[in-house]
């Protein structure tokens, strides 16, 4: 996430009429591949076409199975690994979220040395239409499909179903997406949010910026509010209170700081909890997202019990004479882990009239 978020590109095949049945497992049914494709493994799914079209639709992704990226010299043939791996036949329709940029047709990974055209990869699976997406524009176009204990509310607040929604959080970067309605359909908004100027909410956190200008000549939300932002944090608050600084990796610092065995790390993990929280009242209140916020990234769920006791929501809320109106809209954490493939899958039925019909 920390790589910019690329409007999603659509490279169908001409000859695409409809769709086909495969066989999958001995039993013949319409399914749809999706993929959610990291730098480090890349989780593969089949959703059902009948189930992707009823009202409401269920999404929910069969024969799933993980794969290291590693292991594979290219995606084709990792997909092909998925098939023979599932006992599935590949389908005619496929939607995979990238960790990468994508432009002009091209899939560059960020954490992995894959590079290659999309209707080239189409062709060598044999598909009659592939769309790629980049990865969190897959999670902003998931979130209305997400229920129950897929959502952690943090603040209730009242939707409002005609404004647009956001979608932001931590992980490797930071990234940021909203969601819009168009009409009975969404339009996905890609930002570069995560690349703006970080602004600090006390005098503890005035100090962590100077100690970081001191090094470089911009410090943006990214740089602090992601994994490795968490150990800069921790680093930071080490060397203004003049104490030997560990060499620490985000997970020693969110464990030693959620346990409480290193005072620092504590610290640490409380300020990024308030960092998050004020960057992400300050982006509701500019994109006026009162369809809600929803917490994305691979951080958050695991600091979900943590944020509770934070001051996420605090300063979340904070923000003067326009409190009120943050307060008012739903802030959730996705803790879904499968999102991604949710995301792909709606994407690809809306905007595949073979498969909306």
């Amino acid at each position: 996430m920390g790589q910019p978020i690329i409007q999603e590109q659509r490279l169908p095949a001409p000859t695409a009429t409809g769709s086909q049945e495969r066989h999958t497992t001995g039993t013949t049914m319409s399914f749809i591949l999706v993929a959610d494709i990291g730098g480090t493994n890349a989780r593969f799914g089949l959703v059902e076409i009948a189930g992707a079209c009823a009202t409401p639709p269920d999404f929910t992704a069969k024969h799933q199975h993980s794969l290291r990226c590693a292991d594979y010299p290219s995606l084709d043939q990792m997909v092909h690994a998925y098939a023979e791996v599932a006992g599935v036949a590949l389908p005619d329709f496929a939607c995979f979220a990238i960790a990468g940029p994508i432009h002009n047709g091209r899939v560059r990974m960020t954490n992995l040395d894959w590079e290659f055209g999309i209707d080239e990869l189409r062709d060598q699976l044999g598909m009659r239409a592939l769309d790629v997406i980049n990865d969190f524009a897959a999670l902003a176009y998931a979130t209305p499909h997400l229920k129950g204990d897929m959502l952690k509310p943090l603040v209730t607040g009242e939707t409002d179903a005609e404004a647009p929604m956001l979608i932001l959080g931590p992980g490797t970067g930071f990234g940021m997406a909203a969601l819009v309605p168009c009409g009975d359909r969404w339009k996905i908004v890609p930002t570069e949010g995560g690349h703006t100027n970080f602004a600090p909410g006390n005098e503890r956190e005035i100090a962590i910026l100077q100690n970081l200008l001191k090094k470089q000549d911009h410090v943006s939300v990214e740089t602090l509010i992601c994994g490795k932002g968490l150990v800069r944090i921790y680093q930071a608050l080490a060397e203004i209170d003049g104490v030997t600084v560990q060499n620490y990796e985000p997970a020693d610092v969110a464990g030693k700081g959620q346990s409480g065995e290193d005072p620092l790390c504590r610290e640490a993990l409380e300020l990024f909890c308030a960092m998050l929280g004020s960057a992400i009242g300050d982006r509701a209140l500019c994109l006026g997202a009162q369809g809600g916020v929803y917490i994305g990234g691979g951080i958050a769920p695991k600091l979900a019990d943590f944020i509770d006791g934070s001051d996420l929501v605090k300063r979340y809320q904070h923000k003067g004479p326009m409190s009120d109106y943050v307060g008012r809209i739903p802030l959730n954490i996705i803790m879904h882990d499968k999102s991604a493939l949710i995301g792909t899958a709606a994407w690809l039925v809306d905007n595949t009239a073979e498969l909306s019909a």
